[in-house]
């Protein structure tokens, strides 16, 4: 474990980084004023976009082992080309998340393992099957559900630099799951009903490990309890009222009914035990 800190090198990549994803200088950096904030709601906050920060720096490895995959797998070349600028994406949306947090008064520490990123599927699995996996994880699920979460935020923001990041960010999200669906398009039709259901495995035990626990929690000493509306509308937070219901709707409609339209039936009672 080692703390979860990122470096610029400028120059020639900056450039080159720049060129092919314009626009992030431009968006209205230093108009977040959190200075009148309740110290607990400002390191929250911070909080919650280092948190961002390190899940879309894991992003970057794992559609970089997705593009992988696809390649031993011999997946369609136009697919190749569309995953292949996921990596970039989520590299952007890594120094979007980094920048709100110094914009709300710089990261919290966090200890990472920078040679665990993202884990890989097991080794006895072919090079079609680990595709599929790696796939229906990265795409089908914590990008679906991410994306779907982002969109939530979106539609309470109000603050214009919130919503600038916000929307870059479900511009590309919205692309990233899309990959999962085509790419089974493609893979169903070579796909055993074994296959479909290692698949239905694997994707609830994602789901319950990227689905954060709906049981109740009364903490009026939490930042979020504490927090004005307006505070929650700068900091892309969603409403705690609203919070329940977008997830619920998000596993459901985004992640379970899809899976289920190209034959991986995830359990329904398992979907409906992890939203009780």
């Amino acid at each position: 474990m080692e703390p979860f800190e990122l470096e610029w090198m400028g120059g020639a990549a900056e450039h080159h980084f720049r060129k092919a994803r314009p626009g992030i200088d431009d968006l209205p950096w230093g108009t977040l004023d959190v200075s009148a904030y309740p110290p607990e709601v400002a390191d929250a906050a911070r909080a919650t976009w280092t948190d961002s920060a390190y899940t879309e720096y894991k992003a970057v490895a794992a559609f970089s082992e997705v593009l992988s995959a696809m390649c031993e797998a011999k997946a369609p070349l136009d697919l190749l080309g569309m995953a292949s600028s996921f990596v970039a994406d989520e590299v952007v949306h890594v120094e979007l998340a980094s920048r709100m947090a110094m914009e709300l008064g710089g990261a919290v520490a966090r200890q990472v393992n920078f040679e665990a990123l993202y884990p890989a599927p097991p080794s006895s699995l072919s090079a079609f099957e680990r595709c599929n996996d790696l796939v229906l994880r990265v795409s089908c699920v914590a990008e679906a559900f991410s994306g779907k979460m982002a969109v939530s935020a979106l539609r309470s923001t109000t603050h214009p630099l919130t919503r600038a990041v916000l929307e870059r960010i479900v511009a590309d999200e919205s692309l990233h799951y899309r990959l999962g669906g085509l790419y089974f398009e493609w893979a169903t039709e070579q796909m055993e009903d074994s296959e479909r259901e290692r698949l239905a495995g694997v994707a609830l035990a994602t789901l319950k490990a990227v689905v954060p626990s709906l049981g109740p929690k009364k903490d009026s000493r939490s930042a979020r309890y504490r927090a004005t509306l307006g505070q929650i509308q700068d900091i892309g937070w969603v409403e705690t009222r609203l919070f329940k219901e977008q997830v619920r709707e998000a596993v459901r409609h985004t992640i379970v009914d899809p899976l289920s339209a190209v034959g991986i039936m995830v359990p329904p009672d398992e979907v409906e035990k992890l939203l009780a």
